[in-house]
This record gives C-alpha cells, sequence and structure tokens, in this order.
C-alpha cells in the first residue's frame, strides 16, 4: 500500500498495462510466497484497518479487505487507455470479478483469459483443476468503441508473379449470410460478363432492383444481355446465400475502377470473382517451392491460453543457477503474451505482487524482440525482493548460465533502480511523521496542490522560506517548522510577500479573521500534525 502510494505523484494516470498476481487465498502455508492470510504482516494489517473484530472474519472476507484499497490505487495509477490483467483461480475467482465490476466498471470487463496450466497431476478429487483465470479490464468510459488488446502475430499469403510484379488473390467479393442476399442490398446484384480469351471484364446492371426486394427468381430478376453472350462472354453473378439470390460486397462503380485488378478463377458455374493486390518484392520468399507474403496479421487474443506451469520453474532454476527457490513463478511466455497484447512499445508496465519478477524478464524480451523502450516497476514486500527478485532482473539484463555444461545466455541488457520504501509522511491517526524529512513533505504537498510534477519545492528567500510555487492562479505556501508552532497572523503574512490575487497557506494555527482572510482572498489549510507533542 505505501509503495503504491508512493507511485501516485509521479505515475497517477501514466501506467499503461499492469499485470498482478496476487495471493490466490488457498490456505496453503509452504509457501516461500505466502498466499494465505495468516502472514503477519497482513494479520497486523487487518487489526489495524478492520479492527479487532476482523481477526474473526472468513478468509474471504480478509483477502478482500487486502485487495480493495490496492485495487483502487491500481485504478488511479492505470491510464485512460491503459489495461489490467489480474491472476486468479477458482478460490477467488468469483468475488474479484465483483470486485473489478465495482472499481473498474462491469462495462469495462474485457473478458476473462483461461490458462490451460497443462498440469497433469492429479490434484483434486473429482474434476482436475488445470485451468486459472486472468481477468482482463481497461479504463476507457467507451470501452465498447475501443480496440485495447491486440494480439500481435503474422500471416502468409501464396503470391504469384506476372510482368515483373508479386500479388496475392483477396477473399472472393462476395457476401455472406442472411445479410449477403440481393433482396437485402437490391443494387448490388449487376452481372460481369467475361470473356475468358480476351480476360475482358464488364459489369452490367442488368436487372430489375424492384423485383430483388421480393423474388428469388433469377429468370423473373434478370435480363441476360444475348449480344455480349454471342461475343463470347460468359454472365457471372453472385453466388447464391442460402437458395436466395446472393449479391456482390462491391457496389458497380468501385468494381469498374479497380476492373483491372479484378482476377476471376474456376470454371462456368463455380466462377471466383477476386481482386489482386500487389506486394513488395522485397517481403516475397521461397518455402517449398511456392513463393509467399508474409504480413503483420493483428488479431484478438484467444480466451483460452495453454501455457504450462513448468516453463516458469524452468526458467527460474536456469536463471538463478539454483532449484527450490520459489514455488509456481508465472510462465515467462504467458508473461510476454499477455503484455504483447497492448502493442505498445514505449508502456510503463507495473506488477505490484512482482514474485520472482517473471514481469519483469517478459519485458525486458519484449523489448529486446522488437526494439521497444517498454519500462517496468515492480513491487514486492517480502524479504527475497532483494535475493530473488532483484537479483532475477539483473542476471537477465547481463546474461546468465556459464559453468560446466550449461549453455550461457546473453544479457538482455537494460538496468534499473532498486528502492525501499522510507518514512511514512503521515501515522494511522493521519498526522505528519516528525521523522520524515522536510523536503519531501514539502513535494507531496506541492504535488497536492496542482504544482507541475517536476517542480519539487525549496525555499526562496527572494519571494519566502515558505513559497512552495503558483498553481491555478493562487501563491501556496507551506508555513512548517519541524519543532515548532507557525501562526498565520500578521507579522507572519508580512514576510510572505504575497504578489498573487489569491493564495493558499498552510500553517498549524490561523488568528486572521474570516472576514480579512476573505477581502484578501486566502485560503489557511491547517498543517495535520499533532500539535500537543511539540
Amino acid at each position: 500500500m505505501d509503495a503504491l502510494k508512493s507511485l501516485l505523484p509521479e505515475f497517477e494516470g501514466r501506467v499503461n498495462c499492469i499485470y498482478i498476481d496476487p495471493p490466490y487465498n488457498t490456505g496453503n502455508e509452504g509457501w516461500v510466497y505466502n498466499d494465505a492470510m495468516n502472514d503477519p504482516k497482513m494479520k497486523r494489517w487487518l487489526g489495524q484497518v478492520v479492527g479487532k473484530e476482523g481477526e474473526d472474519l472468513t478468509r474471504h472476507d480478509k483477502w478482500l479487505c487486502m485487495m480493495y484499497p490496492r485495487l483502487k490505487l491500481l485504478h488511479r495509477l492505470l491510464a485512460d487507455d491503459g489495461v489490467i490483467f489480474v491472476s486468479i483461480d477458482d478460490n477467488e475467482q468469483a468475488h474479484l470479478k465483483l470486485v473489478m465490476d465495482e472499481i473498474f466498471g462491469y462495462k469495462n470487463c474485457i473478458g476473462p483469459i483461461i490458462q490451460n496450466k497443462m498440469n497433469a497431476k492429479n490434484d483434486s478429487l473429482n474434476v482436475q483443476k488445470n485451468h486459472e483465470f486472468i481477468l482482463v479490464y481497461g479504463k476507457p468510459e467507451n470501452i465498447e468503441k475501443t480496440t485495447l488488446l491486440s494480439n500481435k502475430g503474422y500471416s502468409e499469403k501464396k503470391v504469384f508473379y506476372e510482368n515483373g510484379e508479386y500479388y496475392f488473390y483477396n477473399d472472393p467479393i462476395t457476401t455472406r449470410g442472411d445479410g449477403g442476399t440481393l433482396n437485402a442490398r437490391p443494387n448490388l446484384g449487376y452481372t460481369i460478363y467475361f470473356n475468358k480469351e480476351t480476360n475482358d471484364k464488364i459489369a452490367v446492371c442488368d436487372y430489375d432492383i424492384s423485383l430483388a426486394k421480393e423474388t428469388n427468381d433469377e429468370d423473373e430478376v434478370y435480363s441476360t444481355d444475348v449480344a455480349l453472350i454471342e461475343k463470347g462472354y460468359v454472365a457471372i453473378r453472385p453466388p447464391k446465400v442460402r437458395k436466395k439470390l446472393g449479391a456482390w460486397t462491391w457496389d458497380l462503380d468501385k468494381f469498374n475502377q479497380d476492373k483491372n485488378n479484378i482476377v476471376i478463377t474456376g470454371k462456368l458455374g463455380v466462377y471466383s470473382v477476386r481482386k489482386r493486390t500487389f506486394v513488395d518484392r522485397g517481403e516475397v520468399f521461397t518455402k517449398d517451392g511456392s513463393d509467399f507474403y508474409r504480413y503483420f496479421n493483428p488479431t484478438n487474443s484467444r480466451s483460452i491460453l495453454e501455457f504450462s506451469t513448468n516453463n516458469g520453474i524452468k526458467i527460474l532454476n536456469d536463471v538463478m543457477d539454483e532449484s527450490n527457490l520459489f514455488d509456481n513463478p508465472k510462465n515467462l511466455e504467458l508473461l510476454e503474451y499477455i503484455l504483447g497484447l497492448t502493442q505498445n512499445k514505449n508502456a510503463i508496465i507495473l506488477d505490484s505482487f512482482a514474485g520472482s519478477g517473471t514481469t519483469a524478464h517478459a519485458v525486458l524480451k519484449l523489448n529486446a524482440q522488437d526494439g521497444g523502450n517498454r519500462r517496468f516497476i515492480l513491487v514486492e514486500t517480502m524479504d527475497y525482493a532483494e535475493t530473488i527478485t532483484a537479483e532475477r532482473v539483473r542476471r537477465v539484463m547481463t546474461g546468465y548460465g556459464e559453468g560446466e555444461g550449461k549453455k550461457a545466455v546473453a544479457g538482455l541488457g537494460g538496468g534499473f533502480d532498486f528502492y525501499k520504501v522510507g518514512a511514512r509522511l503521515f501515522d494511522d491517526f493521519g498526522h505528519l511523521n516528525p521523522a520524515a524529512a522536510e523536503p519531501k513533505i514539502r513535494a507531496y504537498i506541492a504535488w497536492q496542490e496542482g504544482l507541475p510534477l517536476d517542480h519539487l519545492p525549496t525555499p526562496d528567500a527572494a519571494q519566502s522560506p515558505y513559497w512552495l510555487g503558483t498553481a491555478h492562479d493562487s501563491a501556496r505556501f507551506f508555513c512548517y517548522e519541524a519543532n515548532e508552532v507557525v501562526i498565520l497572523d500578521f507579522e507572519l503574512l508580512a514576510t510572505l510577500k504575497i504578489t498573487s490575487q489569491r493564495s493558499v497557506i498552510y500553517a498549524d494555527v490561523c488568528t486572521l479573521g474570516p472576514q480579512f482572510m476573505a477581502q484578501r482572498k486566502i485560503t489557511f489549510k491547517k498543517i495535520p500534525r499533532d500539535i500537543a507533542k511539540l
């Protein structure tokens, strides 16, 4: 919680992608990463926040008490076009879905992804549970018209060569389904007269559009151009759809404009009308004796993914050159897949339940693959944050695996900073922590007052030692002394050298009258600390 709050001044609304693998609340006590609510840190938090009665809650209630405020903070950190992925299993999936609906919005649920763990062991009596869930939510207000995820991938098309150029065939220009009938699209039923000898194509509107809306009798609707038939042309009409007259996807004008790029294949009665698309010969390669064109073809994500749990264990063991360091690390390829769905090569990616550091590993691999500049933020509270989480990231960056009988793995490059959360600015009663550094307090107040993020205020004697800056046309002053009470009176006001029409002044006590304050457009804010302790 403290780490997430400390990220708000710099990263609120800026994180493009969040992935978390929170405790599943299975009740297993033997994990290095304790996934039950009996962790001493969690019990202490429950006693303070929920109250003593919280110790008697069920484990599901306690889990929700832990998750809710963290998800609220993650929602604040997520960018308006960002996406959050949350891994979970059957223990809390139903409860998590309801909480996510409340915080991120029911309509912002992009959908669950189900991971087939490909785990063959019999871990249940009746139904072998080989799956986990990944709940996916966005943040945009109009998410139904926004594409947030796209599965990067490539497709291949067979290409043909003619007159020094390569091209591939598009799909036929015919419609599909009930909406593709001539009854529904009466303006798209023209006939293509095709001369196979000359390759000439003539599109003619040779049918009764009014009748096309009512009947499916081809002889009644169409009037074949006999003169063209006598010249060696054949009449090609849209194929029928469920015994109804069909329609083209192109209108008559579009066909005539592009008819030189139209290719008609097949034979009488089963002709296929397609457009050909030309491609750069540099994109063509040969496979099995034929020429192919490889192109980027982003698609929707699959809803069921197959990624083995064994992959995560093996890779962590290889990186750390040690076994049994961490139970159930996430599958690296799974993280690569879902993080890659955002298609943002400059994304800021946050994992606040970092565990063994798989998320950072996946980010580094994605950057190495596509030249991206993604950045990661990991948060971990357990005592292995330095020895496992950070150490794994270091080794992945610099390389690992050297030694007898081992194949060295080259480093992926990159760098990171390791921080520990410092003294809290406020205690449990909302009072300023006297142990907190004054520059940090001033920076926090400046951020709260809407000053620019890169504005780190320092006392300015020319203006006032208490001056913070100007925001929203108001001067901001933070009149604070660590070991004495600061009173906003006429004497202090004279030293502030106020030049703005409006001002906001923090102090411990204010002795100026309300009428005077209103006339001078001064807003007083009381510094939240226990004055009695001074």
